[in-house]
């Protein structure tokens, strides 16, 4: 993202990105279910037996703890940029199970990851009913990063309290505003919050205002507004995988920021939230940077793996 004017400026570099793939439709694999026959007593010759089915719903246990799977995505950065902070949270939004975390509730820079907060605050004030006009201007707005929408819906509607009454709609509780009202790319969230944050889109929001954030999300150009190429982490991560995205990016005189978030699938559904964000030491490049974030997303590959089962 690029900074608001009264902060430093952000980098304009091309860099692969990625929690996912390059198709933009949202998708949910599903847990096997085994069906055991289970006989009922007969209780004579002369009667018939017959036997009552019952349905087990059996859970995929994951190959390790979700506490494990974050140290790997917490070594994977550092073996690229060593000596920042991370925030990690994944979770099969059909079970509400963590399949990766670490530090995931540390409020950490949100870059253009904030915009979802304006547009959510944005389409509840319209009812979640917005008209064409909006829908167009909001869908820009995420899936090219365009910092010029975010800067004039920003001021148009409240600064900071933008932040604070979507943090109240959704039940956030590791999501701050900026410092410098004027910033909004300053304001914190935890990864928890952002992982919220797409399970109240994908469970809460009505049909109407939903489609305009997916839409946005799936359809995620790989050069944002500002010229940033925005397919690192999740995208380029996790090859073959189904995403909705919304990425993030910012240069401060004390790190470089870097967060890659949404929502992927490996079938025909969308069941895990994915969060990964990063403060990158001072000076990371942003080659180097988008390297690290996408070498966190692939990192999350055998979590997914380990919890996939047949679509439903």
């Amino acid at each position: 993202m690029k900074r608001l004017p009264a902060t430093l400026a952000l980098l304009s570099a091309t860099v692969a990105v990625g929690v996912v793939l390059l198709a933009s439709t949202p998708v949910t694999a599903t847990l096997a279910a085994e069906r055991e026959p289970i006989p009922s007593p007969t209780t004579s010759s002369t009667t018939t037996t017959t036997t009552t089915p019952s349905t087990t719903t059996t859970t995929p246990t994951p190959t390790a703890p979700p506490e494990d799977i974050g140290q790997l995505v917490l070594k994977a950065v550092d073996s690229v940029a060593p000596g920042g902070e991370v925030g990690v949270l994944a979770v099969d939004t059909r079970t509400g199970q963590p399949v990766a975390s670490y530090n995931a509730d540390e409020p950490m820079y949100t870059a253009s990851v904030v915009k979802l907060l304006i547009a959510i605050d944005l389409l509840h004030t319209q009812n979640w009913a917005p008209d064409a006009s909006t829908s167009a201007e909001l869908e820009r707005m995420i899936s090219y990063s365009d910092d010029d929408i975010a800067n004039s819906l920003w001021v148009q509607d409240g600064g900071n309290s933008i932040v604070t009454r979507a943090a109240s709609l959704i039940g956030l509780t590791g999501t701050q505003p900026p410092d410098d009202p004027s910033q909004w790319g300053e304001a914190k969230m935890s990864a928890q919050d952002v992982v919220t944050t797409y399970q109240f889109i994908r469970n809460d929001i009505p049909a109407p205002a939903q489609d305009v954030l997916l839409t946005g999300m799936s359809d995620a150009a790989a050069t944002a507004a500002d010229g940033f190429q925005q397919y690192f982490g999740i995208p380029d991560g996790l090859p073959g995988t189904t995403w909705a995205i919304k990425q993030g990016w910012m240069l401060l005189m004390s790190t470089t920021v870097l967060n890659t978030t949404g929502l992927v699938s490996l079938g025909p559904s969308t069941p895990y939230a994915v969060a990964i964000m990063t403060e990158l030491p001072a000076g990371t490049s942003w080659a180097t940077g988008s390297n690290a974030v996408t070498a966190d997303a692939a990192a999350l590959k055998s979590a997914f793996t380990a919890w996939s089962g047949p679509p439903r």
